[in-house]
């Protein structure tokens, strides 16, 4: 009993003493952290986000670009006397995101997308006012106050293990974004600083209008491929519904009544050249083949697979059926054969046809293996395993093992078409170029002369990339970007 009142006490203490000024909205905020301590946090999550992030070299055009923009931009927020620093992760993905004292990262994926500085300056004008708005020190008080609720009750019941663990989830929450409240207020932060900074405030209705359509198209595609469709989640994953804030923010910027800089030309010249989709490090779909230049390999699939590259593996299925690829590789610790590490991943009394030979020239190993797989509980897995020094490569397919002969055509097929990347036959990864539009070009012809090197919907994504949808067409003589 004397724990529980001390806690209490302790509780009403910390109540008294923690209401602090907000410095951007100027009204009083019930907080957890200093500012000292806020900056702490911030420098620590850095130094671990840097070495685990894949970053551009802050001497990359696009990164000093990228923080010129931004600097602009804090110098006008409302707390200036904190230094911004302003990194691009070189991935696909579409997100920016900030750590507590102004420590900013924003995407490969999302810069891609954007077609004006004046965006890019609503990017980084959003992020920023999560900083200024002090959002993550609202954060950390929201977990302090669960951990301390969870103490109390755990004196009268106890806690499960893991339960109480919550560092985190508090560094995972900056990635993944803050509550519609605080979005919100980020948004009307970035209608603030944007044109404070001289950039048009219409932008941010652009930039939302076009993570719009990003999230659109990615329903499509899964839904085309048989998927569950889920909500968008890559940038913004926890912001409010994209309509509302467009609404939200279209109203803001009439308000406004600024013009200001809009430097669109500017935006793609500095995105000329880099990825469109992943690095090379990582390989790259492009249309139905998968290249990966680092690990010296290339595959093709037959059209009616839909393919998706991710760090940890390459995965597809064909459209609307439970048929399904997998490539993985791991690290070995230790010299084995292929056949034996391929026993070691299966269970032994239900590998078939084992049998030995090479891959690409390497050592390898083949089977068929009855068992269970993901997403097909009686299946058929074709496997096949080759090494490559320490490294191991792993294809999987799968079918009901009712229907495996419909598709033992296309698992030959795929696993033919391996071999040695060659980077002149079968190009580089997909990358922005710049085009001039003239009379004749539409969307659609584009998307043809690519040689539909971004899937099915090609013509659509090469419109999302430029800010419209298929049923806009650029003026004549505009530069937009398409995808070589």
């Amino acid at each position: 009993m004397k724990q529980l009142n001390y806690l209490l006490f302790s509780i009403i203490l910390m109540s008294l003493n923690a209401c602090a000024t907000n410095p951007a909205s100027k009204g009083k905020d019930f907080v957890l952290m200093s500012e000292k301590e806020e900056l702490s946090l911030g420098l620590s999550l850095a130094k671990q986000y840097n070495k685990e992030l894949p970053l551009l070299d802050k001497k990359d055009p696009l990164a000093v670009y990228v923080n010129e923009v931004g600097q602009r931009v804090a110098a006008v927020a409302d707390r200036p006397e904190l230094f911004y620093r302003f990194r691009v992760v070189d991935d696909v993905t579409i997100n920016a995101f900030a750590l507590p004292g102004g420590h900013i990262y924003i995407h490969r994926g999302l810069l891609n997308h954007l077609n004006s500085e004046a965006e890019l300056a609503a990017v980084l004008g959003h992020e920023i006012g999560h900083v200024t708005a002090r959002h993550a020190v609202q954060r950390y008080t929201q977990i302090q106050a669960y951990q301390l609720g969870m103490f109390v009750s755990s004196i009268f019941v106890p806690i499960q293990p893991g339960m109480s663990n919550l560092t985190n989830l508090l560094a995972a929450s900056f990635i993944s974004g803050f509550g519609r409240e605080q979005e919100l207020q980020s948004d009307q932060l970035a209608l603030r600083y944007a044109p404070l900074a001289g950039y048009d405030p219409y932008a941010v209705v652009q930039l939302l209008a076009t993570l719009k359509r990003l999230e659109n198209v990615d329903k499509k595609e899964k839904k085309d491929a048989g998927e569950k469709i889920k909500e968008y989640h890559g940038a913004f994953a926890s912001h409010p519904e994209t309509q509302k804030r467009i609404l939200q923010s279209i109203q803001q910027a009439k308000s406004s009544q600024k013009e200001g800089l809009i430097n669109h030309q500017r935006m793609l010249v500095a995105l000329d050249g880099y990825p469109y989709g992943d690095s090379p490090s990582e390989g790259a779909v492009v249309g139905q083949r998968f290249l990966h230049p680092e690990l010296n390999l290339q595959l093709e699939f037959p059209n009616r697979w839909v393919i998706k590259n991710a760090s940890q593996a390459l995965t597809a299925r064909i459209r609307q059926e439970k048929v399904y690829f997998e490539l993985s590789n791991k690290s070995l610790s230790k010299r084995r054969t292929a056949a034996a590490l391929l026993e070691a991943i299966f269970p032994k009394r239900h590998i078939e046809n084992l049998t030995s030979g090479s891959v690409m020239g390497y050592p390898s190993a083949h089977a068929r293996i009855k068992a269970s797989a993901p997403h097909v509980s009686k299946a058929y897995i074709d496997a096949t395993v080759w090494l490559k020094g320490s490294e191991a490569f792993i294809i999987t397919m799968w079918a009901p093992r009712a229907d495996i002969s419909q598709y033992e055509a296309d698992f030959s097929s795929i696993l033919d078409s391996l071999k040695k990347y060659n980077e002149k036959e079968s190009g580089g990864i997909p990358r922005i170029a710049l085009h001039v539009w003239k009379k004749g070009d539409s969307w659609p012809q584009l998307a043809k002369q690519s040689k539909s090197i971004l899937g099915r919907f090609t013509a659509e994504r090469i419109a999302i990339l430029n800010g419209m949808d298929l049923t806009q067409i650029p003026k004549l003589g505009t530069i937009i970007k398409t995808v070589q």
